[in-house]
């Protein structure tokens, strides 16, 4: 801890962060739904590979795209709304999908939930950035980002199980429901740290989250694509969003067809990846924290699990093409993921040691643009491999080639923050050019 807080902030910050992780879980398990259902959609709308590829990729650009305004938005407005009415949003269109009557129509329904779930996670960074010094961040962010893994570990019993019992329709329209309660409890738990009474204790503590805030505007806001650990964690996330959405979309597909395993088996199995996938976001952030405690760095203390987690997924993947029966297919895969996640939770740390206060959420959204547009690239580019090799093989060399280019990324280009000092600096000399120009030109 940076400094004590109160048991009453410690307590608010952990429903924050609670609230936030079931949220995202909320949001993949919704996202889950396709990869669940993905065999009974394609013979019920006689689809192929390929055309399913294209469902999670039209999802995942219309994700990818509002990123960038949504990331604006929350530095200036907030989470608190925006989430809950996001969370409220999304959930309506799932249901929507288990209505559709032909392909175009649920395809819409996908281009309309990834467009309502954007929120979600540049919500969770202005969260921990909110709630939390600089240097506590680590493990919040490992706990949020774990939310990702937690939703698809217990979608697959969950879901594969209402969909045996019933349709892939009614696991679509159910998960809508949920949804819809969560927005609920959302709205009456969750508050923001600027508009709640803290002891004097918790506002020192928060202090200089406080004094490094103020309103982003839309030129400032540009001027982040001139920095080079901006465009280092936009081009590494979309890295790690390939091999993320690989695994997302294609796994328990990769069970039935590449290791001929049932479906009612494929629910259970395809769990333990994802429940590896939570420990590793956990011991991420906790090693984050752990190496900032040491005194390491602040940004290269989130650097380096990023690095370390993203080579040794590419390496475990490339081990997943050679497996030669499904139980080294699981542990391969539950390693890679392991190793996957672990990279992720430093990858979402780095973000509040990277940008200035103020820009966090928007450096979240347009790093999440591209870990997005890869999550666009890499299910359909899966769907065209599998498509005309018969296989998964050549798709997760692909992967691991990715993964491990990501992890070269975030060393090479990641190296120092950005800091408010240096976005007005660039100001000032914008302003010193025009007045000599100015000076230059007069009679």
């Amino acid at each position: 801890m940076a400094a004590p807080v109160s048991a009453k902030m410690r307590r608010m910050q952990w429903i924050a962060v609670t609230l936030v992780t079931a949220a995202i879980a909320l949001n993949y398990m919704d996202r889950s739904t396709l990869a669940i259902g993905n065999v009974k959609i394609r013979q019920e709308f006689g689809l192929n590979a390929t055309q399913i590829g294209a469902l999670q990729s039209f999802w995942s650009l219309t994700y990818a795209m509002f990123q960038l305004p949504i990331g604006f938005m929350l530095d200036r407005l907030g989470p608190r709304y925006l989430v809950g009415f996001a969370l409220m949003a999304w959930s309506v269109a799932q249901a929507a999908g288990g209505l559709a009557g032909s392909y175009g129509q649920l395809l819409w329904a996908r281009v309309t939930l990834g467009a309502a779930e954007c929120p979600a996670f540049p919500g969770a960074v202005r969260i921990t950035s909110d709630w939390f010094h600089v240097k506590d961040r680590g493990k919040p962010t490992g706990i949020y980002n774990s939310g990702g893994s937690i939703g698809p570990a217990i979608a697959p019993p969950i879901l594969t199980a209402i969909m045996l019992a019933f349709d892939w329709r009614v696991m679509f329209i159910t998960m809508g429901v949920v949804g819809v309660l969560g927005a609920l409890v959302w709205f009456k738990l969750y508050r923001d740290p600027a508009t709640t009474r803290l002891a004097p204790e918790d506002q020192a503590y928060l202090a200089e989250n406080r004094a490094a805030q103020a309103p982003v505007k839309l030129r400032d806001f540009g001027r982040l694509f001139r920095q080079r650990a901006m465009w280092g964690l936009t081009l590494g996330a979309f890295c790690s969003g390939y091999s993320i959405w690989m695994y997302q979309t294609w796994l328990p597909a990769y069970l039935e067809m590449q290791q001929h395993i049932s479906i009612a088996r494929t629910g259970l199995l395809a769990s333990i990846p994802l429940i590896l996938s939570i420990l590793g976001a956990w011991s991420g952030g906790w090693f984050s924290d752990h190496l900032a405690r040491q005194g390491t760095e602040i940004v290269a203390a989130r650097r380096m699990p990023t690095i370390a987690g993203l080579v040794l997924s590419g390496a475990f993947t490339v081990l997943a093409t050679i497996a030669l029966n499904p139980t080294q297919a699981i542990i391969c895969i539950s390693l890679s993921m392991f190793a996957l996640s672990f990279g992720v939770a430093g990858k979402w740390t780095m973000i509040t040691a990277v940008a200035p206060q103020s820009y966090c959420t928007s450096v979240a959204g347009i790093q999440n643009f591209g870990g997005y547009i890869g999550g666009t690239v890499s299910p359909l580019v899966t769907g065209i491999v599998v498509d005309l090799t018969g296989s998964f093989v050549v798709a997760l060399a692909i992967g691991a080639a990715i993964t491990t280019l990501g992890a070269l990324i975030m060393h090479t280009m990641v190296r120092a923050p950005i800091t408010a000092a240096t976005l007005e600096g660039m100001e000032t000399t914008l302003s010193n050019l025009q007045s000599q120009t100015s000076t230059a030109s007069a009679p």
